[in-house]
């Protein structure tokens, strides 16, 4: 009777520990697996090369994205066609770039280098990705203005650190950006060159928190406004608080223009106090 009871204990102990070892060999199997994915892409990988011209007519010049061996992205060189020497070689911009592996698919590499006539002086102007947040469509790059007299590129401190996806608009001669944080607050802004430099003109955003405690001054947890910039000054145009959540997806349009009263009460800058 010991034996016949025994006797399923004992097999039923076996499948334990062979479930359990099949267990460790598959995790073992998923964690070699992700580490293998996260791999530094290597430095001579095809899909760091790029080409794009300056110019209409022009030939195009050949971009190769720097990276060290941890991956990080630390810079651009820019070759001639015809040539296996690079011609200048650009630094990032960035303390925190990031670090591109094999979990990164093809069409988030091929955003590393892009390309964008952002002075409207006719020619093409570069772009180093930094930063790329892939959940809220965040991209952060280096911008490199194209030197017309010295041939070469320049780095736009100001335009770099000007805000986020930054586009250039030619039709009528304004640069867009659009940030977007955690929790659904987002903001775009419009902005014109002027003496030489990106001033902003337009401005709207859904800022907040629903963490927030109301109080005297802030109502509820978000608030959306609109601003555009008169007689040289920002000012807004339309503020609305915004005290649920179902209230994020119907806001107001931004007025076209400025209200009487908004005029009235953003004077010229020559006969403000």
């Amino acid at each position: 009777m010991q034996m016949i009871f025994a006797a399923p204990f004992v097999l039923g102990r076996k499948a334990f520990l062979l479930c359990a070892l099949l267990v460790f060999v598959f995790l073992g199997s998923c964690v070699q697996a992700q580490q293998d994915d996260a791999k530094p892409l290597k430095p001579n990988d095809p899909r760091l090369n790029f080409s794009f011209a300056v110019s209409p007519g022009a030939k195009p010049f050949r971009f190769h994205v720097n990276l060290n061996m941890a991956g990080t992205i630390t810079g651009v060189s820019i070759y001639r066609n015809d040539q296996s020497v690079p011609f200048q070689t650009l630094p990032g911009c960035s303390k925190f770039p990031d670090a591109v592996t094999a979990l990164w698919l093809n069409t988030e590499i091929a955003q590393l280098i892009d390309h964008q006539d952002f002075n409207f002086d006719g020619f093409q102007d570069l772009e180093l990705l930094q930063n790329y947040i892939p959940h809220l469509d965040k991209r952060l790059y280096c911008i490199f203005l194209w030197d017309i007299q010295a041939g070469q590129f320049r780095l736009s401190k100001e335009l770099s650190d000007l805000d986020a996806n930054l586009e250039a608009h030619p039709e009528d001669r304004t640069l867009t950006g659009r940030e977007d944080w955690q929790g659904g607050a987002w903001q775009n802004s419009t902005y014109r060159w002027e003496g030489g430099h990106p001033e902003l003109i337009e401005q709207s955003g859904l800022l907040g928190d629903w963490g927030l405690p109301p109080s005297k001054e802030r109502p509820c947890g978000f608030e959306f406004s609109c601003s555009r910039r008169i007689h040289g000054k920002m000012a807004v145009t339309l503020h609305k608080w915004i005290c649920t959540p179902g209230e994020m997806d119907y806001l107001p349009a931004c007025p076209a223009a400025a209200s009487a009263a908004v005029l009235r009460a953003t004077p010229p800058a020559s006969s403000a106090p």
